[in-house]
Protein backbone atom coordinates (compact mmCIF):
# COMPACT_ATOMS: atom_id res chain seq x y z
CA UNK A 1 0.00 0.00 0.00
CA UNK A 2 1.38 3.38 -1.01
CA UNK A 3 1.13 6.08 1.66
CA UNK A 4 0.60 9.75 0.77
CA UNK A 5 1.04 12.54 3.30
CA UNK A 6 -0.98 15.62 2.31
CA UNK A 7 0.38 18.96 3.51
CA UNK A 8 -0.09 22.63 2.72
CA UNK A 9 -1.66 25.84 3.91
CA UNK A 10 -5.20 25.96 5.18
CA UNK A 11 -7.78 26.32 2.41
CA UNK A 12 -5.79 24.73 -0.42
CA UNK A 13 -8.24 21.83 -0.74
CA UNK A 14 -6.55 18.83 0.87
CA UNK A 15 -9.78 17.39 2.28
CA UNK A 16 -11.66 18.10 -0.94
CA UNK A 17 -8.93 16.28 -2.84
CA UNK A 18 -9.41 13.20 -0.66
CA UNK A 19 -13.18 13.31 -1.20
CA UNK A 20 -12.73 13.65 -4.96
CA UNK A 21 -10.37 10.70 -5.22
CA UNK A 22 -12.68 8.51 -3.13
CA UNK A 23 -15.66 9.69 -5.15
CA UNK A 24 -17.72 10.24 -2.00
CA UNK A 25 -17.90 12.35 1.15
CA UNK A 26 -15.12 11.15 3.42
CA UNK A 27 -13.87 14.22 5.23
CA UNK A 28 -15.38 17.58 6.12
CA UNK A 29 -14.71 20.57 3.89
CA UNK A 30 -15.49 24.26 4.27
CA UNK A 31 -15.05 27.35 2.11
CA UNK A 32 -14.70 29.62 5.10
CA UNK A 33 -12.60 28.00 7.82
CA UNK A 34 -10.16 25.18 8.40
CA UNK A 35 -11.83 21.83 8.98
CA UNK A 36 -9.07 19.32 9.61
CA UNK A 37 -7.86 19.58 13.20
CA UNK A 38 -6.50 16.05 13.58
CA UNK A 39 -4.50 13.58 11.49
CA UNK A 40 -6.86 11.45 9.39
CA UNK A 41 -5.81 8.20 7.67
CA UNK A 42 -8.02 7.25 4.69
CA UNK A 43 -7.48 3.95 2.86
CA UNK A 44 -8.65 3.54 -0.73
CA UNK A 45 -8.87 0.04 -2.23
CA UNK A 46 -8.45 0.28 -5.99
CA UNK A 47 -8.08 -2.34 -8.74
CA UNK A 48 -4.86 -0.49 -9.64
CA UNK A 49 -3.52 -0.77 -6.10
CA UNK A 50 -4.31 0.32 -2.56
CA UNK A 51 -3.40 3.78 -1.31
CA UNK A 52 -3.57 5.56 2.03
CA UNK A 53 -4.09 9.32 2.26
CA UNK A 54 -2.97 10.99 5.45
CA UNK A 55 -4.84 14.28 5.68
CA UNK A 56 -3.26 16.89 7.96
CA UNK A 57 -4.32 20.24 9.41
CA UNK A 58 -3.67 23.23 7.19
CA UNK A 59 -0.86 25.57 8.18
CA UNK A 60 -0.67 29.38 8.29
CA UNK A 61 -4.21 29.60 9.66
CA UNK A 62 -3.67 31.33 12.99
CA UNK A 63 -0.45 32.04 14.86
CA UNK A 64 2.82 30.22 14.43
CA UNK A 65 2.39 28.31 17.69
CA UNK A 66 -0.69 26.66 16.18
CA UNK A 67 1.47 25.56 13.23
CA UNK A 68 4.08 24.16 15.62
CA UNK A 69 1.39 22.19 17.43
CA UNK A 70 0.03 20.73 14.18
CA UNK A 71 3.51 19.74 12.99
CA UNK A 72 4.27 18.11 16.33
CA UNK A 73 1.02 16.17 15.93
CA UNK A 74 2.19 14.96 12.51
CA UNK A 75 5.54 13.87 13.95
CA UNK A 76 3.81 11.92 16.73
CA UNK A 77 1.15 10.32 14.50
CA UNK A 78 3.03 9.53 11.29
CA UNK A 79 6.15 7.45 10.64
CA UNK A 80 7.71 9.75 8.05
CA UNK A 81 10.26 7.09 7.05
CA UNK A 82 7.38 4.93 5.80
CA UNK A 83 5.72 7.64 3.71
CA UNK A 84 6.02 6.94 -0.01
CA UNK A 85 5.05 10.42 -1.17
CA UNK A 86 4.66 13.84 0.41
CA UNK A 87 1.97 15.69 -1.55
CA UNK A 88 2.49 19.42 -1.21
CA UNK A 89 -0.69 21.23 -2.23
CA UNK A 90 -0.90 24.83 -3.39
CA UNK A 91 -3.57 26.91 -5.13
CA UNK A 92 -2.87 27.62 -8.79
CA UNK A 93 -5.22 30.59 -8.83
CA UNK A 94 -3.02 32.67 -6.52
CA UNK A 95 -1.07 35.30 -8.39
CA UNK A 96 1.70 35.80 -5.85
CA UNK A 97 4.04 33.55 -3.90
CA UNK A 98 2.78 34.69 -0.53
CA UNK A 99 4.61 35.00 2.77
CA UNK A 100 2.21 32.46 4.29
CA UNK A 101 3.31 29.86 1.77
CA UNK A 102 6.98 30.56 2.36
CA UNK A 103 6.39 30.20 6.09
CA UNK A 104 4.61 26.89 5.49
CA UNK A 105 7.49 25.49 3.44
CA UNK A 106 10.03 26.71 5.98
CA UNK A 107 8.17 25.13 8.91
CA UNK A 108 7.61 21.83 7.09
CA UNK A 109 11.33 21.66 6.39
CA UNK A 110 12.30 22.59 9.92
CA UNK A 111 9.89 20.32 11.78
CA UNK A 112 9.49 17.29 9.47
CA UNK A 113 13.00 17.27 8.02
CA UNK A 114 14.47 18.47 4.73
CA UNK A 115 14.49 14.87 3.41
CA UNK A 116 10.73 14.99 2.89
CA UNK A 117 11.16 17.15 -0.21
CA UNK A 118 13.09 14.42 -2.03
CA UNK A 119 9.92 12.31 -2.01
CA UNK A 120 7.55 15.18 -2.80
CA UNK A 121 4.88 15.74 -5.43
CA UNK A 122 3.37 19.14 -6.23
CA UNK A 123 -0.40 19.32 -6.67
CA UNK A 124 -1.94 22.58 -7.84
CA UNK A 125 -5.59 22.89 -6.83
CA UNK A 126 -8.31 25.23 -8.12
CA UNK A 127 -6.85 24.86 -11.61
CA UNK A 128 -10.20 25.57 -13.28
CA UNK A 129 -10.17 29.05 -11.74
CA UNK A 130 -7.27 30.00 -14.01
CA UNK A 131 -8.30 30.77 -17.63
CA UNK A 132 -7.13 28.24 -20.22
CA UNK A 133 -4.83 30.70 -21.96
CA UNK A 134 -3.08 31.62 -18.68
CA UNK A 135 -2.91 28.17 -17.11
CA UNK A 136 0.38 26.89 -18.65
CA UNK A 137 2.33 30.05 -17.76
CA UNK A 138 0.77 30.20 -14.29
CA UNK A 139 1.79 26.59 -13.71
CA UNK A 140 5.39 27.15 -14.82
CA UNK A 141 5.78 30.34 -12.79
CA UNK A 142 4.26 29.00 -9.57
CA UNK A 143 6.20 25.73 -9.81
CA UNK A 144 9.46 27.61 -10.34
CA UNK A 145 8.80 29.92 -7.38
CA UNK A 146 8.05 27.04 -5.03
CA UNK A 147 10.90 24.82 -6.21
CA UNK A 148 13.47 27.61 -6.05
CA UNK A 149 12.43 28.48 -2.52
CA UNK A 150 12.63 24.84 -1.41
CA UNK A 151 16.10 24.57 -2.96
CA UNK A 152 17.29 27.53 -0.91
CA UNK A 153 15.72 26.27 2.33
CA UNK A 154 16.98 22.70 1.95
CA UNK A 155 20.46 23.85 0.95
CA UNK A 156 20.67 25.58 4.32
CA UNK A 157 19.83 22.22 5.91
CA UNK A 158 22.57 20.44 3.90
CA UNK A 159 20.08 18.08 2.27
CA UNK A 160 21.87 15.18 0.56
CA UNK A 161 21.08 14.42 -2.19
CA UNK A 162 20.01 18.01 -2.90
CA UNK A 163 16.44 18.81 -3.88
CA UNK A 164 16.24 18.87 -7.69
CA UNK A 165 12.52 19.46 -8.09
CA UNK A 166 9.19 17.74 -7.58
CA UNK A 167 8.97 14.13 -8.77
CA UNK A 168 5.42 14.63 -10.06
CA UNK A 169 3.46 17.77 -10.92
CA UNK A 170 -0.34 17.72 -11.17
CA UNK A 171 -3.14 20.20 -11.79
CA UNK A 172 -6.50 19.33 -10.30
CA UNK A 173 -9.87 20.86 -9.62
CA UNK A 174 -12.08 19.26 -7.04
CA UNK A 175 -15.36 20.98 -7.90
CA UNK A 176 -15.49 21.97 -11.59
CA UNK A 177 -16.15 19.30 -14.22
CA UNK A 178 -15.13 19.55 -17.87
CA UNK A 179 -12.50 22.22 -17.17
CA UNK A 180 -9.92 20.49 -19.38
CA UNK A 181 -10.13 18.20 -22.39
CA UNK A 182 -6.96 16.25 -21.51
CA UNK A 183 -7.16 14.33 -18.25
CA UNK A 184 -5.59 11.26 -16.73
CA UNK A 185 -7.41 9.15 -14.12
CA UNK A 186 -6.05 10.16 -10.75
CA UNK A 187 -5.67 6.56 -9.55
CA UNK A 188 -3.35 5.72 -12.43
CA UNK A 189 -1.11 8.55 -11.25
CA UNK A 190 -1.23 7.60 -7.58
CA UNK A 191 -0.26 4.01 -8.35
CA UNK A 192 2.40 4.93 -10.93
CA UNK A 193 5.35 6.98 -9.70
CA UNK A 194 6.38 8.73 -12.92
CA UNK A 195 3.77 11.20 -14.09
CA UNK A 196 3.37 14.88 -14.99
CA UNK A 197 -0.22 15.58 -15.83
CA UNK A 198 -3.43 17.50 -15.68
CA UNK A 199 -6.05 15.82 -13.56
CA UNK A 200 -9.66 15.99 -12.63
CA UNK A 201 -10.09 13.45 -9.82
Amino acid sequence: MRKFLLVGRTGVGKSSFVNSVFGKYITEVSRYEACTKIINHHVYNSPLGDVCFIDTPGLAEDDIQCDYNYLELINKSVDLAKIDVLIYMSRLDETRFRAEEKQTIRLLTEKLGAFIWNKAWLVFTFAASVPNERRPRATVNRKKQIEEFIKVITLQQNLNPPFEGFQVKLRVDNTVSGWTSSTTPIMSVLTNENKDSEEKP
